[in-house]
């Protein structure tokens, strides 16, 4: 057979013991109630000022603090600020990427200019070698 465990509602506080959990209804609220991690003979041995102080407390913890719910509204607005902060961030990048696009064409086109040129100055120096060669020859 199995032992008894006890039980709490975590919404008003009304504790009883079951042996199995699907019979822990609270019969106030009628919402499942939570186990206790203490042992039915520790829980029995307490006097009832102890056991108040055992049930408050693990209702507190089970709950979502005042300051959380309070709270709440403003971290929804600070993720709507970062939203919009890295939505700007975002766009400043983009003008920084086309920026820089900008930038490598314009040195790509001027490398391109420089090489025909070089390449142009290359060609008539072996033309200017070439037409003077012969005058050497021929002193």
């Amino acid at each position: 057979m199995r032992e008894l465990s006890v039980y709490y509602c975590p919404k008003c506080g009304y504790f009883a013991f079951y042996q199995l959990p699907k019979n822990a209804v609270c019969h106030q609220c009628s919402c499942t109630m939570t186990q206790l991690d203490i042992p039915y003979q520790d829980f029995t041995a307490l006097d009832y000022e102890e056991r108040d102080r055992l049930i408050s407390v693990k209702m507190v913890e089970s709950a979502p603090s005042l300051a959380c719910r309070i709270t709440a509204p403003e971290k929804l607005h600070r993720q709507r600020k970062l939203v919009g902060t890295l939505i700007q961030y975002i766009l400043e990048l983009e003008a920084e990427v086309n920026s820089l696009s900008k930038t490598i064409d314009w040195m790509h086109e001027t490398i391109w200019k420089q090489l025909k040129v070089k390449q142009t100055l290359a060609e008539e120096l072996k033309d200017l070698k070439a037409a003077s060669e012969p005058e050497r020859l021929n002193p």
